[in-house]
């Protein structure tokens, strides 16, 4: 006989068998005693025996109790992992997160990195937060970010650090700089040119320093700058030189804006994603981890 019509009295019956009680198992399930005496008859009536035999201070399951007690069990156990899993999809697909990324990325990288998650997760909001890396790092630490995707060296062991991207470091130039007619160029080749260089924080500032220092490099700082926007705009009026991600120049380059030149000595930036280990149980964080890890594929492929 089919129990499909009766799957609230058999959840009823689990519960009254396991707690030994109709009282208690009224109690858990939110209904009155007499309900659960109710479900208990029903469902004695529709399979045709006796469940459970209760007297004056006596309870106690029957044989067939028994053994529907074993698979009305199971039946319980799949539900719950069944309620477990929708609550996880219902967690990932909304929520709120809070990206921190650097200047530059929130121009060249995240427009089109988020428009792609959110066209996936449209329940899931985002607020973007935007600094100098080392910042933008820390903010993780005070929970002002929940995620950072920023140009790393070495990051705190309380951070699950995930590789995105390499990132190019090009020499820049303006199109009537002597410089601009060369197709690749040292660094030691640089030195006696005005130099604008990023504001402290900056991952590109620390690799361009750590750079320098290997090559025996000492640059004719012209000015420090905390944006992009600003170094461009210096370099392609020929007030200085500069050093920069070329993901960053590649319009300007189109448009004969500046000028871009490949480096002898090859300088990256690995740009991750970073979160803090504790954070690893958040539904919506991995979410976007996994987004990301398929998007470097995608990119990388």
């Amino acid at each position: 006989m089919a129990l499909r019509e009766s799957l609230h009295s058999l959840i009823v019956f689990y519960e009254v068998a396991r707690q030994g009680s109709f009282s208690k198992a009224a109690e858990i399930l939110f209904i009155s005693q007499p309900a659960v005496s109710k479900h208990i008859k029903a469902l004695e009536h529709q399979l045709g025996f006796v469940l459970i035999q209760r007297g004056k201070g006596e309870f106690k399951l029957t044989e067939e109790g028994k053994l529907l007690y074993k698979e009305a069990k199971r039946m319980a156990h799949l539900i719950r992992e069944a309620e477990d899993h929708i609550e996880r999809l219902q967690k990932e697909r909304q929520g709120f997160l809070k990206i921190g990324t650097s200047e530059s990325y929130s121009k060249c990288l995240m427009p089109s990195l988020l428009s792609a998650f959110q066209s996936a997760h449209p329940l899931i909001k985002i607020s973007l937060d935007v600094g100098h890396s080392e910042e933008i790092e820390r903010s993780l630490t005070t929970y002002r970010n929940d995620l950072a995707l920023i140009a790393v060296t070495k990051t705190s062991t309380r951070f699950v650090s995930i590789p995105f991207l390499k990132e190019e470091l090009v020499l820049i130039v303006s199109p009537s700089h002597e410089l601009a007619r060369k197709e690749r160029i040292s660094i030691r080749e640089i030195q006696r040119f005005p130099f604008i260089i990023r504001a402290k924080g900056s991952t590109t500032r620390r690799v361009l320093l750590e750079a320098f220092k290997r090559s025996g490099v000492r640059p004719s700082l012209l000015i420090e700058a905390g944006s992009s926007e600003f170094i461009k705009q210096w370099v392609s009026e020929g007030k200085g030189i500069s050093i920069i991600v070329k993901r960053i120049v590649e319009e300007e380059v189109k448009k004969g804006l500046l000028r871009m030149i490949p480096i002898e000595e090859r300088l990256a930036l690995q740009v991750a994603l970073l979160y803090l280990k504790e954070e690893r149980v958040n539904p919506v964080i991995q979410v976007f981890s996994r987004f990301i890890q398929e998007k470097r594929k995608e990119w990388m492929s």
